[in-house]
């Protein structure tokens, strides 16, 4: 992955389970009909395109705002809709920058 926030007070120590969490940076740039065509097949998750810049692939899960479930994690703000027809269509999604962190379940 690309980046990642480590904080010694919150970061899990050896042997403590932990949960994580992705934090993905949107390519604001894309066109709403290049992000509803990318992904016929209602693939999910993500492929590497060059460096930090991911593909991602899901669907959308809720509207206003719209979510999509990317299987590793969720993205808000891919889109901005309140069309409840949105639920459930595929999507695909350009992530400039994928980050994440962990933090101690305790």
């Amino acid at each position: 992955m690309d980046e990642f926030s480590v904080s010694a007070a919150s970061s899990p120590k050896l042997g403590e389970e932990f949960e994580f969490e992705f934090s993905p940076f949107l390519d604001e740039s894309e066109e709403w009909e290049a992000i509803f065509s990318g992904n016929p097949e209602g693939y999910m998750g993500l492929e590497q395109i060059q460096g930090w810049r991911y593909r991602a692939f899901g669907r959308v899960v809720s509207v206003n705002p719209v979510v999509v479930d990317c299987g590793l994690f969720k993205a808000e703000g891919v889109i901005s809709s309140s069309d409840p027809n949105l639920i459930g269509e595929p999507v695909a999604f350009l992530v400039s920058r994928l980050g994440g962190y962990a933090y101690s379940t305790y």
